[in-house]
């Protein structure tokens, strides 16, 4: 599994990217993202595995809300450090944190899972095949697996040096039905998402002195040219915020 790191995921960034996206978070949207993001699926007694936890909010969450078992997998061992570290008293026995191991697989054995889901981390990963056909070992019989990420009008596939893969729909598809999913649904939440960048200039405006003070005020400036060209790719229809379902192939 080819996953990239990008260098600015630094523990001594943890304050920035909570300045950004809100306490233990490190994705658009905050908490009402994840909720957007199972809004018409039944969590309820359901085994997840949240593949890219981060700073283990989202996992944090959904343990909290729905009283479920949530495992958390990551590419850099001190956000599994943090995540131990930061995990409320009261769910700490629904919640493992973990990294992949030597050879780059899930560590957990075949069929453990109902969910596998994943929330802006795909577009990291470029060897989805590999991760994929590992999600669905972990997956039970007819298990979901659940993705909110970008993809793009157009592939880019000439910039290796990017730390970002443009997928398309189709890309993704393919990729999805090669590695044994089926019933594979895309929701277009951009306009949702639309808002979220909006309301994440708004807050970013407010911590202006702080993110300029301790980062950097070029940091500041980054991040907002960053978003304010988001909205312009979403407001011209080159890139799309898409909740992607799919089910395990059980007849594989």
């Amino acid at each position: 599994m080819n996953q990239t790191s990008d260098p600015i995921y630094t523990p001594e960034n943890v304050p920035l990217f909570e300045a950004i996206y809100g306490k233990h978070l490190i994705s658009l949207g905050g908490l009402d993202a994840v909720d957007n993001m199972f809004s018409d699926i039944d969590l309820k007694g359901l085994k997840a595995l949240d593949i890219g936890f981060g700073l283990g909010g989202v996992a944090f969450y959904l343990a909290k809300k729905y009283q479920i078992e949530v495992a958390g997998i990551e590419i850099n061992n001190w956000m599994v450090e943090h995540a131990e570290a930061q995990t409320p008293r009261d769910i700490t026995h629904l919640l493992k944190f973990t990294a992949y191991n030597e050879a780059g697989e899930i560590p957990f054995e075949t069929a453990s899972f109902d969910l596998v889901y994943s929330k802006g981390v795909l577009n990291h990963v470029r060897d989805k095949d590999g991760l994929f056909r590992e999600i669905n070992r972990v997956l039970k019989t007819d298990g979901l697996f659940v993705i909110a990420d970008w993809i793009y009008l157009e592939a880019n596939v000439t910039d290796d040096s990017s730390p970002l893969v443009n997928e398309t729909q189709e890309t993704y598809s393919q990729v999805l039905e090669k590695t044994g999913f089926i019933d594979i649904d895309f929701r277009d939440d951009s306009q949702i998402f639309l808002g979220y960048v909006k309301k994440l200039l708004e807050n970013i405006t407010t911590h202006k002195e702080f993110i300029a003070k301790e980062f950097g005020k070029e940091i500041f400036t980054t991040i907002w040219n960053d978003h304010e060209k988001l909205i312009d790719e979403i407001n011209h229809k080159r890139k799309f915020a898409v909740r992607i379902k799919a089910k395990k192939n059980k007849s594989l």
